[in-house]
């Protein structure tokens, strides 16, 4: 799967990594253009690290930095991106 932040494309890859499943679900990778989340997850789980890692990179890419790196800030706007919005992934 591929999401579309601010214009740059990003490549969702679902994995096993070095996260640390009780406080790190996933990671937004910047140079590669990637989001690993832990593949050890529910789908729901997975949906919602997505958004939370999402609104990671758009606020990196809309020069937040300081909100970026506010954790409860982005876990807060990723659950409401998460509720609101359904996440439905297209075979390519």
């Amino acid at each position: 799967m591929t999401v579309n932040i601010c214009g740059i494309p990003y490549k969702v890859i679902c994995c096993k990594d070095n996260f640390d499943s009780d406080t790190h679900f996933g990671m937004i990778c910047y140079k590669e253009n990637e989001i690993r989340i832990n593949e050890d997850m529910s789908e729901n789980q997975k949906k919602e690290t997505l958004c939370h890692e999402m609104v990671h990179g758009m606020l990196i890419h809309l020069g937040f930095n300081d909100l970026s790196n506010n954790e409860q800030f982005v876990q807060a706007l990723g659950n409401a991106i998460y509720q609101g919005f359904e996440i439905k992934e297209s075979k390519e």
